[in-house]
């Protein structure tokens, strides 16, 4: 009996702390996340005044939000999906819409600006940049908003636009990419306090590097796919021999 009584009060004791460690941390969360949106909303100064805007956000403590950065990407995957399968229907691909694999397709989506960032950073710091990588990241997140918004502007168009008039449809989706991957440039020129001709030197690197992280990336998954199968293959042929 004492036994048992002792139990239940280190249990009770246990659940005390634990719930006192929840209350402790809702609130620190519940900042964090007010504190992050409020900072997202400066994606609009930025669309504006570029150059001001990614200095600011890289140097002002009040400005910068890695949290913020993540939640613009996530929010561009997201619209990237939404869009993917609901275009009108002059303007889909049914087979593709029906093949969709959600998690591949958010993956593939994101991919690119991570790489870009992570390669972008192993450059720079080989050129004397000033950035650092979550300075690179948070810029390069941001300056995903303007094609988050052309692609959220496809959507209802592709319902009302007729094919003759799909260059409409066309021309806003190749503003965005222009719009968002000329910002990506200029945030990596301000991030690391480049000129010009040195920021396109370092991109094209970039693009190189990219590639072969990619490379290097599916060279990897590709080996332990295979180690790991020819395992399966071992712990399968001793199972067989031992039931024999």
């Amino acid at each position: 009996m004492e036994k048992t009584a002792k139990k239940s009060i280190n249990l009770s004791k246990i659940l005390a702390d634990l719930w006192s460690a929840v209350k402790g941390f809702l609130p620190k969360l519940w900042t964090g996340i007010k504190t992050t949106v409020k900072r997202m909303g400066y994606v609009f100064y930025i669309l504006v005044h570029p150059f001001d805007g990614f200095y600011d956000l890289k140097n002002d403590p009040k400005r910068r939000s890695v949290a913020g950065g993540v939640a613009w990407l996530v929010i561009y995957a997201l619209v990237d999906l939404v869009r993917f399968q609901n275009l009108g229907y002059l303007f889909s691909d049914r087979g593709a819409q029906l093949a969709l694999n959600v998690p591949v397709r958010l993956m593939t989506a994101v991919l690119p600006f991570i790489l870009w960032a992570v390669a972008n950073w192993c450059f720079s710091s080989l050129m004397d940049g000033d950035g650092k990588l979550s300075d690179v990241f948070m810029a390069t997140a941001y300056a995903t908003v303007p094609i988050t918004i052309c692609n959220l502007i496809q959507i209802p168009l592709s319902h009302f636009l007729s094919s003759s008039e799909g260059s409409i449809f066309t021309f806003i989706g190749s503003i965005g990419m222009i719009w968002g991957y000329l910002y990506i440039f200029l945030s990596m020129i301000i991030v690391h306090q480049y000129s010009v001709g040195k920021g396109l030197g370092t991109a094209v690197l970039t693009i190189i590097g990219m590639a072969i992280i990619a490379f290097v990336a599916i060279l990897i998954f590709f080996l332990v796919q295979q180690v790991s199968g020819f395992f399966v293959e071992i712990g399968t042929e001793i199972i067989f021999r031992l039931s024999e």
